[in-house]
């Protein structure tokens, strides 16, 4: 190929292409493209002015591969003697000052590839040490974590996730809805009121005014936190936080039943926990009849049920009236019957009654801030942990926000996005 076509494939402002050179380096085939500058122009690499050069030496970094060979572009980097900041090295659009030694191309590349593949194959594939795809990696998510757009968000997200083993939490910040979608904006270490403090300054106080309602546990520093940092703020209690308690109280019936169960009746109830909790619309086969033994054995467990598959209907009214008339029946419902765990889960849910209510303000899709949690242990789990934490984060956000994990590799690469 002429050197001339390869100059403009390589699109490398101010450099041409004037040799091509093919050997083996480790048993590898290798292609070297040594390219010549066409200007005299020097620009500092820290102010970014135009400057003298000073000195130069050889520099070879890697790029993209040519035709499945590894690729390196040599050239002369200069240094600059700039009136500000005294000797630097030059800036050049192609190549990085610090960092691994290989093209912006190539690195936007591996960034993209570690979206869908492990740090490990990438860099089989590439032909990079594990280390080197790391770095790149998280440079590219840092960067786009720090550029990201913040505008027009007036809802936002709170959840907790366990992480390794003890009682280590992060909290996710997330927004279920925006002008983007649904994204995962931040990732703190614990879940105290305190830690929050970390992505409010992050996130910035005006910012924070404008922010409407907020998606949460029941967990009492979230509350806290989102109420001291932004004024007239909404709670709206997650959906499934709620129903994780009721069915928590009836697991507490199943174990009172059990313990009281003899000889056939005990048969019928052990080992049936999962089937007792789950939804009544997910269970099929064996499973059903299982169910239909079990409630058809105990009045108790046959009412408690009942309340459970009835309890999710709440969240399904927009008028708060129709939300007060559902409770009120529920609770009647509830009335006579001796199960004491319901009754304490009746207190907890009046005691934050306003969150629920609040939902029919605000229809926010609560699905998308239990959903992060899911995909944030899969992401763990799929990696066997990382070292580097920061690490770990950025790639739970990443993970956690559809615009951000969308996997467009050349035409990132060629710098063509639309």
């Amino acid at each position: 190929m002429p050197p001339d076509c390869l100059t403009s494939l390589l699109e490398i402002q101010g450099f041409r292409v004037v040799a091509v050179e093919w050997g083996l380096r480790k048993k590898r085939s290798v292609v070297i493209v040594h390219l010549e500058r066409c200007n005299k122009g020097y620009v500092c690499g820290e102010c970014g002015q135009v400057a003298p050069g000073y000195d130069h030496h050889w520099q070879e970094v890697q790029h993209t591969t040519l035709w499945q060979h590894i690729s390196f572009l040599r050239f002369q980097r200069y240094r600059v003697d700039c009136p500000k900041c005294g000797v630097r090295t030059e800036a050049l659009d192609f190549v990085t000052i610090r960092g691994p030694l290989v093209t912006r191309q190539l690195s936007t590349l591996v960034s993209e590839l570690c979206k869908v593949m492990t740090n490990k194959a990438v860099g089989i594939f590439q032909v990079l040490h594990k280390h080197t795809v790391k770095d790149i990696d998280k440079h590219a998510m840092a960067k786009v974590q720090v550029e990201r757009p913040l505008d027009g968000l007036t809802v936002l997200g709170a959840d907790e996730i366990a992480v390794g083993k003890g009682q280590t939490y992060w909290t996710m910040l997330s927004a279920p809805e925006g002008p983007r979608g649904p994204e995962l904006l931040y990732v703190v270490g614990g879940r105290k009121e305190r830690s929050l403090n970390k992505f409010w300054k992050w996130f910035g106080k005006e910012r924070a005014k404008l922010i409407t309602h907020a998606v949460m546990d029941m967990w009492e520093p979230f509350r806290n936190s989102f109420t001291k940092h932004c004024k007239g703020i909404k709670i709206i209690y997650d959906k499934f936080h709620m129903i994780q308690h009721l069915l928590k109280a009836l697991n507490e019936v199943r174990k009172a039943e059990l313990s009281k169960a003899l000889g056939r009746f005990k048969d019928t109830l052990s080992g049936k926990k999962f089937v007792l909790l789950a939804r009544r619309s997910h269970i099929r086969g064996k499973a059903r009849e299982a169910l239909n033994d079990i409630l058809a054995a105990s009045p108790k467990l046959l009412k408690a049920h009942l309340l459970k598959e009835s309890f999710g209907h709440m969240w399904d009214y927009s008028s708060k009236a129709c939300v007060l008339r559902f409770w009120a029946t529920w609770k009647t419902e509830l009335k006579w019957s001796r199960l004491k765990p319901y009754h304490e889960f009746v207190r907890m849910v009046e005691d934050h009654l306003d969150g629920i209510l609040a939902y029919c303000d605000k229809k926010v899709s609560l699905g998308y801030v239990e959903r992060t949690n899911l995909t944030a242990k899969n992401v763990i789990r799929r990696a066997y942990g990382y070292q580097d934490k920061d690490y770990m984060k950025l790639k739970v956000i990443q993970a956690c926000t559809p615009w951000m994990v969308k996997f467009r590799p050349w035409t990132v690469a060629h710098g063509s996005v639309p």
